[in-house]
């Protein structure tokens, strides 16, 4: 029977080439933030170690996912082909993506329990429920790996695989051939599963908690706005931003995606597949706009930045001054020494 949808009869060359596209775009602009966090933070003592967390666990994740191991999902079905590198399998390749996935969870986290602790050490109170932030950050970095070990124990056998294709989809059976194809059912093994809900939960739980932290240490700053000079209640107030819209819109891109594939998943529609998979454009580039989004949130990073584009492309007025100033003149030459420059025009003259 001849492929049809959800498998294609081959893999569209455009989606592999716009992942790569994405991360190419995507390494200068990470790059440039773990500069600017690491170099151009000075008065943000730790956190900028929180901050570099966060980045470098979605950094790897956009990586993995858009350059080294792209995969081509056959929604409805779970399943779908590796597109890149092939020296380990597709199902070791998800069970690593998960595992790196999962760490900007807790890495998120963290970046709000420190924001948070550095406000109640500015109000000079002690530390509340130290020990629930503790037990929540200790589970969310026992999550990372769990989830891959649930991811590595839901794979099928090769028999299952033949049969379940074969039962459900037909038209994918040419597929089965091929070592970069995996295929997964959560009716046949339930750790499928496991991952999914355990990952929704935990999403919801560190968002929720996130989201209390933030509101929290905005009451805090606001409560003793009066004790604190204006630019440490500014600095206070400017990293809080920029981490909520460091988390905010970057996870739009990756749950709008996961929601359409979902979507599509749960209800059957086949017609879907090629706009389920092409959601993966934007998981892949959260990473991009979470760099983005941090450097754009930050005065002292814009300010860096255009400093530096402006050196470095030399168009700044004094620079124009000094080139004007250095003209060559018109007149004699102004080196010539004046006694010298008299006798020579006298020469001419008498010539």
């Amino acid at each position: 029977m001849p492929a049809g949808p959800p498998c294609p009869s081959e893999i569209p060359t455009y989606y592999p080439l716009t992942l790569h596209i994405i991360a190419g775009i995507s390494i200068p602009i990470n790059f440039i933030a773990f500069y600017l966090v690491w170099f151009q933070s000075p008065k943000m003592q730790g956190y900028k170690y929180c901050l570099c967390y966060l980045q470098a666990a979605s950094f790897i994740t956009e990586i993995h996912m858009s350059f080294l191991c792209p995969g081509y999902y056959f929604f409805p079905m779970i399943g779908g082909y590796n597109t890149g590198v092939e020296f380990i399998s597709s199902h070791t390749s998800m069970s690593i993506y998960v595992f790196i996935f999962a760490f900007e969870l807790p890495s998120a986290l963290l970046c709000f329990v420190f924001r948070h602790n550095a406000a109640q050490n500015i109000s000079r109170t002690a530390p509340n429920k130290k020990y629930f932030k503790t037990f929540t950050l200790f589970l969310t970095h026992l999550f990372p790996f769990a989830a891959a070990f649930c991811m590595w124990n839901s794979n099928l056998t090769n028999q299952q695989k033949q049969d379940f294709v074969e039962e459900n989809w037909p038209q994918c059976t040419q597929w089965l051939k091929f070592f970069a194809f995996e295929v997964y059912d959560y009716m046949l093994n339930p750790w499928l599963a496991v991952v999914g809900i355990g990952a929704v939960a935990l999403v919801f739980m560190v968002y929720g908690y996130g989201l209390g932290l933030g509101t929290h240490t905005m009451m805090i700053l606001q409560r003793f706005r009066k004790s604190m000079s204006r630019q440490t209640y500014q600095q206070h107030k400017t990293a809080l931003f920029s981490l909520v819209m460091q988390l905010l819109i970057p996870g739009v891109l990756i749950i709008v995606p996961l929601g359409v594939c979902m979507f599509v998943v749960v209800t059957g529609e086949v017609g879907l597949q090629e706009v389920a998979t092409n959601t993966m454009f934007l998981v892949g580039s959260h990473s991009m706009c979470s760099s983005a989004v941090m450097i754009s949130s930050n005065p002292r990073h814009r300010k860096y930045l255009k400093e530096k584009t402006i050196q470095i492309l030399k168009i700044t007025p004094n620079t124009r001054r000094i080139a004007n100033s250095v003209e060559p003149s018109h007149r004699t030459n102004s080196l010539v020494p004046p006694n010298s420059q008299q006798r020579a025009q006298a020469l001419t003259a008498t010539g």
